[in-house]
């Protein structure tokens, strides 16, 4: 029984030690993204309502190469081609609907797409390089994505959701993700 005792604890280390090597996940070079949840604040500022979501996808990514600098210098590589304009100078992809009756007076309703008032103009963005480095190795995590609604445009207690997607750094055209749907969201109610 001593012996046992005195050699169990010398076996178990070496176990311990292999079984703490964790094998890189592998993924594919084109990210993979799913919705995770929407964080929703509300605040009233100057007789207007404002919703601040917070969109929470998590992501996969095999090659790191996520992100794009939000740096104006008009040098920095992510100010260059394919980046510097449509579609790619965003890499956070939203698409807005709301939901909307089928028919004038009808109880059933469905979601459409929403043109906004200014041309040009929506919800999409730049998320910042997740990685620090130019090395090529797998990522996964979460992005946060913030943005602001506000009652100067939609109705109290209206509801909307989103469709999203990522573009990856690939050159010379960048990798896109899978595209998710994000849980409907009623507006400017507690």
């Amino acid at each position: 029984m001593k012996y046992l005792l005195k050699y169990s604890a010398a076996l178990l280390l070496p176990l311990l030690a292999l079984s703490s090597c964790r094998e890189e996940p592998n993924y594919p070079d084109e990210p993979r993204i799913e919705f995770r949840r929407v964080e929703q604040f509300h605040f009233q500022e100057n007789g207007i309502q404002r919703d601040s979501l917070v969109l929470v996808v998590g992501f996969e990514d095999g090659d790191g190469n996520l992100g794009l600098t939000r740096s104006n210098d008009p040098n920095h590589a992510d100010r260059q081609a394919p980046f510097d304009q449509p579609p790619y100078n965003n890499n956070f992809i939203t698409d807005l609907y709301v939901k909307r009756p089928v028919a004038p007076g009808s109880l059933d309703s469905t979601f459409v797409k929403y043109q906004f008032p200014v041309a040009g103009f929506d919800f999409s963005g730049r998320f910042p390089r997740l990685s620090a480095d130019e090395r090529q190795e797998p990522l996964e995590g979460e992005i946060k994505y913030s943005l602001n609604i506000t009652s100067d445009i939609f109705r109290p207690g209206e509801v909307i959701k989103f469709d999203i997607f990522i573009y990856d750094r690939t050159t010379p055209l960048p990798n896109k993700s899978n595209v998710v749907e994000t849980r409907p969201v009623k507006l400017f109610t507690q």
